[in-house]
């Protein structure tokens, strides 16, 4: 692979040479997938392209501020553009139903920061010391020698620090830091937008939150937590699926908890499961189960009932769990 530099600018040389680009992320968008998306389409904007962006399910509600949220479709227009740009997919499976339509452009570029991931595209970005894949959109930026705005600035801000959890995780490093402040530089309220993404919620996300603790048990002799959601849970909440977004870190940090578990009901009979750790590799959990992530943050879908999905997936954390042992 080439060094991540070159990475970037070729992916700004395909961008200059583009007129019509599309632009999409993973379903079930985080903070990182719609913060990187809607900033880049911001920057090209600014260079006068035409953008088209698109998820497989719908921008959160605690990301509808950000510009261009409500240009987000489900479905990218039939017409071809001159290139198409994933962001933050961690392999082409997470674009769902987007899949077919990004891969049939002439020219694919993959823009990510996960590690391990299935190779896809023509053109590959993928930098696994990049805090967010909102910090590869700058480092784009730059190579395109585009200058922030405020809006692409607090989009970019927005998926750095729901990546780094408000610069408390692992990968708040002194290149993240850096990055936050040259955003809130550019314009980027800071307190602002952590307000909107950590602090502010609905009732029915709150609601959602009591339930899932209220469910809390331990496994393998209280090294793993687990909480869960059925549907009866959001339907008494009144709560949607993006209403979850954060509960899991409400008991990640139990006291003698190694991995934390949430478990929620997305059809009858399909749970996404939601893994976080604080040194063991959860990604290599979900990557049983057809998931990905980074290594103490990921996730992955099982389908079964609540007793089957939470057996399996105790199971597979035990040998996970087991094999660092052995290997220490």
């Amino acid at each position: 692979m080439t060094s991540r530099s070159s990475d970037a600018a070729a992916i700004a040389r395909a961008i200059e040479a583009a007129h019509l680009i599309h632009l999409a992320s993973h379903e079930n968008p985080d903070g990182d997938a719609v913060g990187s998306m809607l900033g880049l389409r911001l920057i090209l904007q600014g260079l006068g392209k035409t953008v088209h962006v698109a998820l497989p399910h719908p921008v959160p509600a605690r990301y509808a501020f950000l510009a261009g949220a409500d240009a987000v479709r489900s479905d990218l227009p039939s017409q071809r553009p001159d290139l198409a740009i994933a962001l933050d997919c961690d392999g082409p499976e997470r674009l769902a139903h987007l899949r077919e339509a990004l891969e049939a452009a002439p020219l694919l570029a993959d823009v990510d920061h996960h590690p391990g991931q299935d190779a896809f595209g023509d053109l590959r970005y993928v930098d696994l010391s990049a805090p967010a894949t909102a910090a590869q959109v700058v480092a784009i930026a730059g190579e395109l020698g585009a200058l922030l705005t405020p809006a692409a600035a607090t989009s970019l801000y927005c998926g750095l620090i729901t990546d780094t959890g408000g610069f408390r995780f692992a990968n708040t490093s002194p290149t993240a830091l850096r990055l936050g402040a040259a955003l809130v530089e550019a314009g980027a309220d800071a307190e602002d937008i952590a307000r909107r993404i950590f602090t502010q919620r609905p009732l029915p996300a709150a609601l959602l939150e009591g339930r899932a603790l209220c469910s809390l048990r331990r496994a393998l002799d209280g090294g793993v937590l687990i909480a869960s959601l059925g549907l009866p849970d959001f339907e008494a909440s009144q709560a949607r699926p993006e209403d979850t977004e954060g509960i899991i870190d409400s008991f990640r940090h139990v006291n003698g908890a190694q991995v934390a578990v949430l478990l929620k009901e997305s059809e009858p009979g399909t749970w996404q499961v939601s893994l976080r750790a604080r040194e063991a590799d959860v990604r290599a959990v979900a990557v049983r189960f057809g998931g990905g992530g980074h290594e103490l943050a990921a996730g992955c879908t099982i389908e079964g009932n609540l007793a089957q999905v939470e057996s399996r997936i105790v199971e597979a954390i035990a040998a996970i769990l087991r094999e660092a042992e052995a290997s220490a």
